[in-house]
This record gives structure tokens, sequence and C-alpha cells, in this order.
């Protein structure tokens, strides 16, 4: 009796033994999945942080190159302001002369203009003389023929008419021949009015320039001669005058200055 006791006993020790121990190895497995979930949850976590991060850098990376880029533009943009700066200034600069120029080939336009209005002028008097004379003429004609072969008067009239008729004509012609000039200087209003001549005296070693002044006012003329004898003077030509320029050399190179005026290059040979 007393040994089935005691193997009872033993046997309620085992059974809550086995018990204790199942109860721990569930608590520890207990614990195990929860380290084990708790692992993959930081793991998950860890892995979004570093691909946060690593977009981040790359945003981070992508926006100092376009601030790089940006700076570089930025520069490009400042010089080529600076560059348009510059041209603008210049372009203002060529603009006044431009204007200037502008405003003298007007003055010189105007002058020739009236040059030629005077002209015109001149020419309409001559004509209505050179009409007078005609017919003055025509009225000592008629006399002529009616008085007849012997009257010495009337002939030495007509002569005299003819000859005021020849003059006449001759000054129209001029008037007309003046008028043509002046009309491309019209076109031309800074091309110096001024023709230029080189003449070879005998022996060749020495030679003559002639200036003709083609208007019919004076032009204040500088002359520069650069050669083996370099030389410089001023004049005045008067209208319709030529002036003359002596012991010129070959190879000489004359420059004819005039305010208003482009300058006239006259090479010697």
């Amino acid at each position: 009796m007393q040994d089935t006791a005691k193997s009872a006993a033993r046997s309620a020790g085992h059974s809550t033994k086995t018990a204790t121990r199942t109860e721990s190895f569930f608590a520890i497995l207990a614990v195990f999945l929860a380290l084990l979930v708790i692992l993959i949850v930081l793991g998950v976590k860890n892995h979004r942080v570093k691909s946060q991060l690593s977009a981040t850098q790359q945003e981070l990376t992508q926006t100092k190159s376009e601030v790089s880029q940006a700076q570089s533009q930025l520069a490009a943009a400042t010089t080529a302001s600076s560059q348009l700066q510059t041209q603008l200034d210049k372009a203002n600069s060529q603009i006044s002369d431009q204007q200037a120029q502008l405003q003298h080939s007007k003055d010189a336009t105007t002058e020739a203009l009236s040059q030629l209005d005077r002209a015109k002028a001149e020419a309409a008097d001559l004509q209505a003389q050179a009409e007078k004379s005609k017919t003055e003429r025509a009225e000592l004609q008629a006399r002529l023929d009616q008085a007849g072969s012997g009257s010495g008067q009337l002939l030495t009239q007509l002569d005299q008419a003819k000859i005021q008729s020849m003059d006449l004509q001759s000054r129209l012609q001029k008037a007309e021949a003046d008028i043509t000039q002046l009309q491309p200087l019209l076109l031309k209003t800074r091309h110096m009015p001024v023709a230029a001549t080189v003449q070879k005296l005998h022996g060749g070693r020495s030679y003559t320039l002639h200036l003709s002044n083609l208007y019919l006012q004076p032009v204040t003329v500088a002359i520069a001669i650069t050669g083996p004898q370099t030389r410089s003077q001023s004049n005045v030509i008067g209208g319709g005058a030529t002036l003359t320029v002596d012991n010129l050399a070959g190879g000489d190179n004359v420059v004819i200055t005039s305010d208003g005026y482009d300058p006239l290059n006259v090479f010697v040979e």
C-alpha cells in the first residue's frame, strides 16, 4: 500500500514537471516568435529608410547638378548681357555719327539745291535775253529787207545783234553745262567738287597737279603731300578756278581734304 502511494506521488510529481517544461517551451517559443516579428518589422522599416535615404541623396545630387547648371547659365547670360550692352553702346555711337553725317548731307543738299535754283534762274534769264535777241534780230532782218542791200547801218546793227545773240547763246550753254554738273553733285553731296589731273613735265622728273573747282562758289582745301619731301598747304580755289601744285615727284601721294567732303587721294605716277 505504501509502495502504491509512493508510486502515485512520483507519477504526480513527474506530470507536474512535464507540464512545467511544456509551459516554459511555449513561453520561449512565443518570445522567439515575438522577437522574430520585431526583427522583421525593423528590417522592413530599415529597408524603407535606406530606400528613402537613397532617393533623397539622388534628388540632392540632381538638385546640385541643376543648381550648378543654373549658375553656369546665369554666368553665360551675364556675359551675353555685357556683350549686348557693349554692342548697344557701339550701335548708339554709330547712330549718332550717322545722324551727324545725315544732317551735314542735308545741309550740303540744301546748298546744292539753292545753287541749282540760282543757275536755273540765270539760265531762264539768259534764255529770255536770247529770245529777245532773236526777236530783235528778226526785226532788224525785216528792216534790212525793207531798206535793201544799200543800208550799211542796218547791216552793222544786224552784225551787233548776231554777236550779242552768239554771246547770250554761249552764256546759256555755259549755264546749262553748270546745271548738268550740279545735278550729279546732288546725288553725291559728300563728293568733293574738285577735279584732279596730273601733268608730267618735260624730262619726266617733275609733275604738276591741277585742281579744278567744279562749283561756282570758292572751296577751301588742305593739301598733304607724302613722299621724299613731305609737305602740306592750305588754299582757297575760286568758283570755276584751277589751283596748280608744282614740284611733285613720281610716287608722291597727295591727299586733298575739305570740310564736309570725303578726302580725295591722288597718286603721282
